[in-house]
């Protein structure tokens, strides 16, 4: 019998065969194929933007992500090139629809650097501000936390961390104070910071500075 997994590629790859059909109405079924073929690279693609990692590395030039098509009669390899619409995808950063709650594995420090990389890229280009769907609050709050960074910055009212780095509701353990300072040892501050990593099992803590600061 079809098994559950073989539905799921079958579904996966389905936009594909019908973007082929429609930009190929009345073309031999082999040429169609070719097409969905082709397009399945460029979704692929797409899919690997979703990781933080990947989307970053390719916005800052570190990485590259090709197309290639493969004739197995021949063993001809065409390569595609970038992803036509890739400045757009770059423009438009991977989606915030991820909600972490407490009962996922922790976020790995290099994947939460990227994510907040990522969100401030969105922000500086006017592409922010998607964040906090209700339906993200009400996961929040029947599945816990999970935060992928703490952030420990200044308490200027222009300097809102959450909105620089474009970060969804309960991505951010956020620690505030003027000049973005730790005073007095134990408690407070400092104990905070332990609880998100005790029990959050937050794996990144970024110290945010800003310009014109008042207490520097």
């Amino acid at each position: 019998g079809v098994k559950e997994k073989d539905l799921a590629l079958v579904q996966k790859l389905l936009p594909a065969a019908r973007d082929a059909l429609r930009s190929m109405p009345g073309s031999p079924f082999d040429k169609v194929c070719d097409r969905a073929g082709k397009l399945n690279v460029w979704s692929t693609i797409e899919s690997l933007f979703q990781s933080p990692k990947i989307f970053d590395d390719v916005a800052s030039g570190r990485l590259t992500v090709q197309g290639a098509y493969c004739d197995v009669k021949t063993g001809k390899v065409q390569f595609l090139g970038e992803h036509p619409a890739e400045q757009s995808l770059l423009d438009k950063g991977p989606p915030l629809d991820v909600v972490r709650i407490a009962s996922d594995a922790p976020v790995p420090p290099v994947e939460a650097l990227c994510s907040l990389a990522v969100g401030n890229r969105r922000y500086i280009k006017g592409a922010g501000g998607e964040q906090g769907q209700n339906y993200v609050l009400k996961a929040l709050a029947g599945g816990g936390q999970l935060p992928v960074s703490i952030v420990l910055g200044c308490a200027d009212s222009r300097a809102p961390v959450e909105i620089y780095f474009d970060m969804q509701p309960g991505d951010l353990f956020v620690l505030r104070t003027a000049g973005n300072t730790i005073e007095g040892g134990y408690g407070g501050l400092l104990g905070s910071a332990e609880y998100a990593i005790a029990v959050l099992k937050t794996k990144l803590i970024v110290v945010t500075g800003h310009t014109l600061c008042g207490a520097v």
